[in-house]
């Protein structure tokens, strides 16, 4: 299920739970979030920059392992940055703890 963190103010931290495995939930976010932290708690899970929202993962994405951090440099010098990322479960329903910061 989609969920819109886009008028949240920077920094955050939100939880997600994600649904059944390679089920993408996408993920607004807020215009002046630089950095993003993204770990799945218990489960591994996968990031994906295209996709829809409640579909099957594409084959082009990125794994997390389970209790692991990924850090993204979420604005690093765009012209015209990505506002969503899609994030699924790797095997069963997780939850997804993201971290929204600015730049300093």
């Amino acid at each position: 299920m989609a969920t819109d963190l886009s008028t949240q103010t920077v920094p955050f931290a939100y939880r997600i739970t994600l649904g059944d495995a390679d089920d993408l939930t996408a993920v607004t976010l807020p215009g002046v979030a630089y950095k993003l932290s993204i770990q799945f708690v218990s489960n591994a899970g996968k990031i994906a920059f295209t996709g829809t929202d409640g579909s099957a993962i594409g084959s082009h994405y990125a794994s997390v392992a389970a209790d692991s951090w990924a850090e993204l440099a979420w604005r690093g010098g765009a012209t015209a940055p990505q506002s969503v990322i899609y994030l699924a479960s790797g095997t069963g329903s997780t939850v997804v703890e993201l971290l929204a910061e600015v730049r300093s």
